[in-house]
């Protein structure tokens, strides 16, 4: 009887189910957390390129006004396709701005913010007066945590640089004309 009934089916599809079923909540919670990262780092790349944008929008007055440029300086440049030199950047200002924008981003509470992103840090900083790039860093809090694993979070970085160009072109009363 014994014999007969280990070789028995009987009862034999449920454990294929179970087996089945964990392996897609698995699944599931793996998806879930993939896509909080990908939204994640979008956001930390969003804060990253606000804060280099802000930061190279402080102009170095004393270089840039330094009466290089005169009535012909434009129309020269245009005839001759010269180049425009870029925007001087105050740097020491620019770094101010920098962490000024991420220290917005990070006590944010807009939906332009991730809130599983736990405050942005700057990690690098480099600017030589006509680029900036910075770096930054943040921890992510997983929806859940990975199965079979003790991770509830991660640690995202991200990158950017800008310049600050001249804009070709001939100005008339705010339009401009090529």
């Amino acid at each position: 009887m014994l014999r007969r009934r280990l070789n028995s089916e009987r009862g034999s599809i449920s454990v294929v189910v179970i087996g089945l079923f964990v392996i897609t909540v698995a699944s599931l919670m793996v998806m879930t957390d993939v896509s909080a990262l990908i939204v994640a780092k979008r956001s930390l790349v969003q804060a990253t390129e606000a804060a280099a944008q802000r930061g190279v929008h402080t102009l170095d007055k004393s270089e840039y006004y330094q009466g290089k440029g005169n009535m012909f300086t434009a129309p020269l440049a245009i005839a001759t396709q010269r180049e425009h030199p870029t925007v001087p950047i105050d740097c020491s200002r620019g770094g101010v701005e920098v962490l000024l924008e991420l220290n917005s981003w990070s006590n944010d509470e807009s939906d332009m913010k991730w809130r599983q992103l736990k405050g942005v840090q700057l990690t690098s900083f480099s600017c030589d007066g006509a680029s900036l790039e910075i770096s930054t860093r943040s921890e992510m809090k997983l929806p859940f945590k990975v199965p079979f694993t003790t991770t509830d979070s991660v640690f995202l970085t991200a990158t950017a640089g800008t310049t600050n160009k001249v804009q070709e072109g001939f100005y008339l009363f705010g339009i401009r004309l090529h």
